[in-house]
């Protein structure tokens, strides 16, 4: 199966014991391994697509009040997204080159496909839009660092207009539509469409599709905000906001993490419980069982965090559930070197 923070949730059939009269190919460790890689890249990829969209919501909030701090933050976010960004790139360069060492396994003429061709605009389209949201990242991160924080002033009065952040809104639109419309494109079907679907289906499946995964993407934003949040916490008692403010950051940034998760988690737990009601689950399931037991557990200590006066003590809790997210990516690859592993032994 691939998790969350991947493209999509799919079941990985673990291959049968020994005895059976055919056994299953898995993949070798030299295969495995890259796929690894892009799966912990993923969560850094997909935390930068979410971030704009934290970024623009941070931003008005500092209309109402905390406006110092909330600039504030939303540069220290611009900062990080633009980093974060960059780790999309070899995950989408490692997707391509996957593709096309399968064509070339398979015999296909080489000199017959471009990056304009049908089967490659799946891959190329996201990478250009990606290149592009870079781009508008880098933009946003120098339109956040160079605006002047707002003046100190009293708690009633800590507050701008909306435009004072104009360009900066604008800035995290645009990087979050280039963002997730690599999320859209990435599933469309440039070659034809699916058998009994008009374009008008197949749009609304794909788009509805990737506004799961986009939502879903809040969660590793959130997830990786709290361990940035670790670092960058004494520059803000540099800068002059104090453990309460810190708090209400630390707050912020769990609840994205939370919720970005709970709707998926909600859904893949109904549908285990009602295999398991029915008699004996299958193998497929019980390798989303696994890895759904630490994305839960991650899921709990962020939540956790939303309940304290002062999460921060509890920093631990961070580095758990970041751990027990990288865990969760990577469980499939442990599974299935496991299952070579056990082919190769017998």
């Amino acid at each position: 199966m691939r998790l969350p923070c991947r493209e999509q949730a799919r079941p990985l059939r673990i291959p049968p014991s020994r005895g059976t009269k055919r056994p299953m190919q898995v993949l070798s460790p030299w295969a495995i391994l890259p796929l690894w890689c892009n799966s912990l890249l993923g969560i850094g990829m997909n935390a930068a697509a979410a971030l704009p969209l934290i970024i623009a919501l941070t931003l008005l909030i500092g209309r109402r009040a905390q406006a110092r701090f909330c600039a504030y933050g939303a540069s220290r976010l611009a900062g990080l997204a633009f980093g974060l960004s960059w780790l999309g790139l070899p995950v989408m360069l490692g997707s391509l080159y996957g593709l096309l060492s399968g064509l070339r396994a398979a015999g296909h003429n080489m000199t017959d496909i471009s990056f304009g061709s049908p089967a490659m605009l799946s891959y190329s389209l996201p990478l250009l839009l990606w290149l592009t949201g870079i781009i508008c990242a880098g933009l946003l991160r120098r339109a956040c660092a160079g605006a002047p924080l707002p003046p100190r002033r009293r708690p009633q009065e800590d507050r701008y207009t909306t435009s004072m952040i104009n360009g900066r809104l604008w800035l995290c639109g645009l990087t979050a539509l280039c963002l997730f419309s690599t999320y859209v494109l990435r599933d469309w079907p440039f070659i034809a469409l699916p058998p009994g679907m008009d374009l008008g289906q197949a749009a609304t499946a794909v788009f509805s599709n990737a506004l799961h995964k986009y939502f879903m993407a809040f969660a590793p934003a959130g997830a990786l905000a709290l361990l940035f949040l670790l670092r960058a916490r004494r520059g803000a008692a540099a800068a002059g906001f104090d453990e309460v403010q810190t708090a209400l950051a630390t707050r912020w940034c769990a609840l994205w993490a939370t919720v970005g998760y709970i709707p998926f988690c909600l859904d893949r737990w109904g549908i285990i419980l009602g295999y398991l009601l029915r008699g004996t689950p299958p193998d497929w399931l019980l390798a989303q069982v696994y890895a759904l037991i630490p994305l839960t557990a991650a899921v709990a200590c962020w939540g956790t965090l939303l309940g304290m006066a002062n999460p921060l003590r509890r920093s631990w809790l961070i580095g758990l559930g970041v751990a027990l997210l990288a865990l969760g990516e990577s469980l499939p690859s442990i599974l299935m070197l496991s299952a070579w592993f056990a082919q190769s032994a017998f």
